[in-house]
C-alpha cells in the first residue's frame, strides 16, 4: 500500500512539474500573404433544350452539345478538361386555373459541363464563341459561374507558410527580449490557408442573345490571394 501512495505522489509531483513548465511559454501569431495571376478558369457551361417528348428534348440537346464540343475543339480544350457534372431529364408542367392542377407540358434536359481554360485571355471569346445561330427558344446554353485559378497555388503557400512561421518567431523575440527572458525552442506550431478568388461573374443566358448587336466579351481575371496564418509556442526559461 506504501508502494502504491509513493508512485501515486511521485506521479502527482512529475506531472505538476510539466504542467508548471508548460505554463512558460510564449504564444504568437505570424500571417503571410501572397498573391497569384490566375493561368486556368474553370467554367460551368449549361446546354438545356425543352420540347413536348422526352425523345425531342434529348435530341436537341444532343444537337446542341455537338456545336458546344466544335467550340471546345476551336480552343484546343482537352478531354480531360472536360467533365459532365449532371445530366437531368424531367417533366416541366405549368399550372392550370381551371383544373386547379399541375399540367405537363414537355420535358427539358439540362447537361452541366465543367470546363477547364488554361489560356485566361481567352474567356471572354470563348464565352462568345458558345453563341450561335441555332440556338432558339427551345434549347440554349447558360454559364452559371466562372472560377479563376493556378497551378502555382501549392508553391505559393509553401512560400507564404516560410514567411508566416518566421513573422511569427520575429514577434516571439521580440516579446522574450522585452520580458528578459530566452527562448529555448518550439514547442509547437499549427497553420492554416485559405484563399480569395476574384468576384464570379452572375450567371449569363447565352440563348436569347443577339449575335448582330453584341459586343465583345471581356472578363478581368484579378488576382488570387493565398493567406497563411502560423500559430508558434515557444518555451522560454
Amino acid at each position: 500500500m506504501r508502494k502504491l501512495l509513493g508512485i501515486l505522489l511521485m506521479s502527482v509531483t512529475l506531472w505538476g512539474g510539466f504542467a508548471q513548465g508548460a505554463d512558460r511559454m510564449i504564444v504568437v501569431s505570424g500571417t503571410s500573404e501572397k498573391g497569384l495571376d490566375p493561368n486556368m478558369v474553370t467554367m460551368t457551361v449549361e446546354i438545356w433544350s425543352k420540347a413536348q417528348t422526352a425523345k425531342q428534348a434529348q435530341s436537341l440537346a444532343a444537337n446542341q452539345f455537338k456545336d458546344v464540343k466544335k467550340v471546345f475543339e476551336e480552343f484546343k480544350i482537352k478531354k480531360e478538361d472536360i467533365q459532365t457534372d449532371n445530366y437531368s431529364l424531367n417533366p416541366e408542367y405549368v399550372y392550370d386555373q381551371k383544373a386547379q392542377a399541375n399540367k405537363m407540358v414537355g420535358f427539358r434536359v439540362v447537361q452541366s459541363l465543367m470546363v477547364t481554360l488554361h489560356k485566361v485571355d481567352d474567356a471572354g471569346r470563348f464565352l462568345d464563341a458558345l453563341v450561335t445561330e441555332k440556338q432558339t427558344k427551345e434549347s440554349g446554353v447558360n454559364v452559371n459561374s466562372i472560377n479563376w485559378d493556378s497551378d502555382k497555388r501549392q508553391q505559393a503557400e509553401t512560400s507564404a507558410l516560410a514567411d508566416a512561421v518566421r513573422a511569427a518567431k520575429v514577434k516571439a523575440e521580440e516579446i522574450a527580449k522585452a520580458a528578459g527572458v530566452k527562448i529555448k525552442g518550439v514547442s509547437r506550431i499549427s497553420h492554416g490557408a485559405q484563399s480569395t478568388q476574384p468576384p464570379v461573374p452572375v450567371m449569363r443566358n447565352f440563348a436569347m442573345k443577339a449575335m448582330a448587336d453584341s459586343a465583345p466579351t471581356e472578363l478581368s481575371a484579378g488576382q488570387i490571394k493565398v493567406r497563411v496564418e502560423v500559430t508558434a509556442e515557444y518555451e522560454i526559461n
